[in-house]
């Protein structure tokens, strides 16, 4: 029996594949508490974990005017990265001491893109064997555009994309928070400072595993051999949730309506966006469901085809609609391609927009909507084809079908038991 941490900060897309995954090492017979944002510590309990106290809180950060600006700049890079920065600036010494301290008896800590590139700093200091659990795009370098983000050459195995990835993709997380981790090296640590080359060396020597399918994203030939694809890490929710009745009522008074939602993306305007998403269904010709999220969708009045609802549980959801609209992050994409049902996804930033180009050029939705690019007609054009395109139902169905087949949770517990 091993004690482990694990770091899974971020909006709940983050937060859920560390909870399955820890899940499934305390069922292996480890104890494992989880550091996550400040609201999901109940949410964390109610799973039979030790949730790490904690005052960061990831809601309140996308809510807050830096959030926001996020979500609606976020397409730009440079802006971005800036408001990241800002974003760790203002909370990352709180979390990297939270990490510190929920580190001291761990024998494994298990980090993630949001935490790595100070996470190996911990571990060096306690001596610990450390590893990573990545549900983005690959962060390493490798010939395979379709593996990263922004590739030069996206469909073609060509050196131009290594050599993208090294000097772009690789530094990014120490250009987020080199600077705040080097302080916290010396002042907390006692550790020398880490330059940007050693702290990429060390990132590059985790064990790593990507918690994803191979079907949607393949694994590089020339990625090291304790980098791992185990397949999605699910975490199963719905068996005691109750459907509202009206939820119920809706679902049987017509066809498969579409399910909509974005998600932890919050933004200034949410009326505007509802307003965007009501047209879109009305020109669709379709009926849908709408989950209002962090961003308060859905406080209005709406015409009788959209039923509204705070959240329901994809895995409930989802197999009961006909396409599913969102944000592109990794577990809803997850969660809809699972249920064999196509995707419409509007991308905010970050990986979003890597997903919505894989599922597209998989045939399992339609091309992607950025969302500083989002208008009633494209939405409306792409819900309708996703809801009623025979061909491409198919294809996500049968994505669904090989995804259902692989088990994410018992690879990586099976990885990282060996790892202890």
């Amino acid at each position: 029996m091993t004690r482990i941490t694990i770091i899974g900060f971020g909006t709940r897309g983050d937060a859920q594949p560390a909870i399955a995954v820890g899940k499934g090492l305390q069922a292996a017979g480890h104890e494992v508490r989880v550091l996550a944002s400040a609201n999901f510590q109940e949410w964390i309990a109610g799973h039979g974990l030790e949730p790490v106290a904690t005052t960061v809180d990831v809601q309140a950060m996308m809510e807050s005017e830096g959030g926001q600006e996020w979500v609606e700049r976020g397409h730009n890079p440079l802006v971005q990265t800036r408001i990241m920065k800002r974003l760790f600036a203002s909370r990352g010494w709180d979390l990297m001491m939270d990490a510190w301290q929920a580190s001291q008896d761990a024998g494994l800590l298990i980090s993630s893109f949001t935490s790595d590139a100070f996470a190996v700093s911990i571990a060096e200091k306690l001596g610990i064997p450390q590893a990573s659990l990545v549900t983005q795009p690959a962060l390493i370098a490798t010939r395979n555009g379709r593996v990263l983000p922004n590739a030069p050459l996206p469909n073609r195995t060509s050196l131009l994309n290594y050599l993208f990835a090294r000097l772009l993709i690789e530094p990014y997380g120490w250009q987020m928070v080199g600077e705040i981790t080097n302080r916290f090296r010396q002042e907390v640590l006692g550790l020398p400072p880490q330059s940007r080359a050693e702290n990429t060396a060390a990132r590059r020597r985790m064990l790593t595993l990507m918690g994803y399918s191979r079907h949607l994203v393949p694994h590089p030939a020339d990625w090291p051999d304790h980098f791992y694809t185990t397949g999605y890490w699910f975490l199963e929710e719905g068996d005691g949730w109750q459907p509202p009745a009206g939820l119920l009522d809706f679902l049987a008074a017509g066809e498969k309506p579409v399910s909509i939602g974005f998600g932890s993306m919050t933004g200034r305007d949410p009326r505007q966006l509802t307003e965007v998403v009501a047209a879109a269904v009305e020109q669709s010709g379709t009926r849908a469901i709408l989950l209002s999220g962090w961003a308060g969708l859905g406080e209005m009045a709406l015409p009788d085809t959209i039923y509204c609802l705070p959240r329901a549980p994809h895995s409930w959801l989802f197999p009961r609609v006909a396409a599913v609209v969102h944000h592109g992050g990794a577990g809803t994409v997850a969660a809809g391609l699972l249920a064999g049902r196509p995707s419409v996804i509007v991308p905010h930033f970050a990986d979003q927009p890597y997903w919505g180009r894989r599922v597209h050029a998989l045939g399992a939705g339609p091309e992607p909507i950025p969302r500083h690019k989002l208008a009633v007609e494209k939405l409306a054009a792409a819900i309708y084809t996703a809801a009623t395109d025979p061909g491409m139902a198919q294809r996500a169905g049968e994505l669904g079908q090989k995804i259902a087949q692989e088990n994410g949770v018992e690879t990586a517990v099976r990885i990282l038991d060996g790892a202890c």
